[in-house]
C-alpha cells in the first residue's frame, strides 16, 4: 500500500511517479504490439487485444515526459550545454545500437524477419543515426527516438543561448514549425519530422516544467483521472475529436496529447506534495522502461515465432500467450538494464568524462 506523506516543494529535484508513468507508457506499447502478435502467433480463439488502440499513446507520454525531465535536470545543475548534449546523446545511441546490431545480424541470417511488413529496404546508416529516410527503420520503433534527438538539439541550443528564457524561445519555435507544417504540408520525410504536431507534446512538458518549478497548481491531480477517462473513451470510440473536431494532422495531438500532458500534471503534482511510496516494481519497469521500449519487439518476435513452432497455439489460449509474452518482456528488459544498459552508460559516460578533462 501506497504511504504519502507531506514535502517541501522546495526540495523537489525527482519525481517517482514520473518513473512508473515512464514504465506505464512503456507497457501500453508492449500490449500494443501484443494485440498484433496475438494475431499473428497465438490461437485463433478470443482475442483478447484486438484493436487495443490507445496502446500508441504511450509514445506520447513519453514526449511529454521528456520536455518536463529536461526542465528539472537544467534546474537542479548549472550544466554546460555541451555537457547536457554529451548527456543526452549518450543516454539515447549506445543502449539503442546494441538492439540496432542484434536487428542487423537477423536481417543478415533472415531479411524476411525484420520489418517484412514495411515496403522498402532499411536505410541502415540513417538508422543507425537516428536520422529520418524514406525506408523503413532497422528498429521499427526508432522512428519516436528521432523525434528525441532533435528535441535534444533544439533544446541545448537554446540553453547556449539563454537558459532564461528557454522555455519561451522553445515553445515559440516549435509552435511555429507546427504551423508551418500544417499549412505547407511538406512532402519530405525530413521536413515532416522537423514540423510534425508531436513537437508540441516537448513543448507541453517544458511549459509544465517551466510553470510547475515555480508554483503549485492546485488540485491538480484531478487531472489523472480525466486522463484515464479520455483513454477509455477513446478506447470505446468516443475520441475527444468529435468534440474538438480538428484536422487530421492534429488529431494524434488532442486524442492523446491532451491526456498526456494532464497525466504529467497530476503525477508531478501529487510528488511536489507528497512523499508517496509507490510499489518498488512499478518504479523498476519505470527505470528500466527504455530498454523495455527497445527491445520488446525482439522478444515478443522471437518468442512468437517459436510459440507457434512447438504447437502451443493450438493447445494454450491467448491469454496465457498474453501473460507469457509479457512477463518474458518485463523480466528480459529488467536484466537488460541492471546488466547491459546501466554498465554500458557508466562506461560511455566515464570515457566522455576522460576526453573532455
Amino acid at each position: 500500500m501506497m504511504k504519502v506523506k507531506p514535502i517541501n516543494t522546495k526540495d523537489f529535484s525527482y519525481s517517482r511517479g514520473l518513473q512508473l508513468l515512464r514504465g506505464l507508457a512503456a507497457l501500453m506499447i508492449v500490449f500494443l504490439h501484443l494485440g498484433v502478435a496475438e494475431s499473428r502467433y497465438g490461437s485463433g480463439g478470443w482475442q483478447y487485444l484486438k484493436d487495443f488502440r490507445v496502446g500508441a499513446a504511450g509514445v506520447d507520454i513519453f514526449f511529454v515526459i521528456s520536455g518536463f525531465v529536461m526542465m528539472l535536470v537544467i534546474k537542479n545543475k548549472m550544466i554546460s550545454p555541451v555537457l547536457f548534449l554529451k548527456n543526452r546523446l549518450s543516454r539515447i545511441y549506445p543502449n539503442y545500437w546494441i538492439y540496432f546490431l542484434i536487428v542487423v545480424l537477423v536481417w543478415l541470417i533472415q531479411p524476411g524477419w525484420v520489418n517484412s511488413s514495411l515496403p522498402g529496404t532499411p536505410d541502415f546508416l540513417s538508422s543507425l543515426l537516428l536520422f529520418p529516410s524514406s525506408g523503413p527503420p532497422v528498429v521499427s520503433v526508432a522512428w519516436t527516438l528521432e523525434f528525441e534527438i532533435f528535441f535534444y538539439l533544439v533544446f541545448t541550443f537554446f540553453l547556449w543561448i539563454s537558459r532564461q528564457y528557454l522555455a519561451p524561445l522553445l515553445i515559440s519555435t516549435f509552435t511555429v514549425l507546427v504551423l508551418l507544417g500544417v499549412i505547407y504540408q511538406p512532402e519530405s520525410l525530413l521536413l515532416e519530422r522537423l514540423t510534425h504536431p508531436l513537437l508540441l507534446e516537448f513543448s507541453a512538458g517544458v511549459l509544465l516544467g517551466r510553470v510547475l518549478m515555480l508554483r503549485q497548481i492546485p488540485g491538480a491531480w484531478l487531472t489523472i483521472p480525466v486522463a484515464v477517462l479520455i483513454f477509455i473513451l477513446y478506447q470505446t470510440g468516443l475520441e475527444l475529436i468529435q468534440i474538438f473536431p480538428v484536422g487530421i494532422h492534429l488529431e494524434r495531438l488532442v486524442n492523446f496529447g491532451i491526456p498526456a500532458v494532464l497525466l504529467v500534471l497530476g503525477m508531478v503534482s501529487l510528488d511536489m506534495k507528497y512523499d508517496i511510496a509507490y510499489p518498488d516494481l512499478f518504479i523498476k519497469v519505470g527505470d528500466a522502461s527504455y530498454t523495455l521500449y527497445l527491445s520488446h519487439i525482439l522478444v515478443i518476435s522471437a518468442s512468437g515465432k517459436l510459440y507457434q513452432a512447438l504447437g502451443l497455439n493450438e493447445i494454450l489460449s491467448n491469454f496465457i500467450f498474453i501473460m507469457g509474452m509479457l512477463i518474458l518482456c518485463i523480466l528480459s528488459a529488467l536484466l537488460a538494464y541492471r546488466y547491459l544498459e546501466l554498465p554500458l552508460l557508466a562506461y560511455v559516460r566515464k570515457a566522455l568524462k576522460k576526453t573532455s578533462e
